[in-house]
């Protein structure tokens, strides 16, 4: 994991990245290889009281040959 504070209008630098947005300062914050490499900037207490809005989240950046990545969760 790379700490950065980049805007999120150049998020195209990290094709193929997971990345930590904070949505406070729409601001790029941390970059990784994996989802593992970042969940400790992304994961919080289920006693946490703030609003879901202000607590970063992550995202992988698709590369420009591909699509933007749909999460699917099959529960059956």
């Amino acid at each position: 994991m790379k700490k950065v504070n980049v805007s999120t209008k150049n998020i195209g630098d990290f094709a193929g990245k997971w990345v930590v947005i904070d949505p406070k300062k729409d601001r790029v914050v941390a970059v990784g290889s994996t989802l593992k490499e970042i969940s400790l900037l992304v994961t919080r207490s289920t006693t946490d009281k703030n609003p879901a809005g202000t607590v970063p989240f992550s995202f992988l950046v698709p590369r420009k040959d591909e699509g933007p990545y749909i999460l699917w969760i099959n529960n059956y």
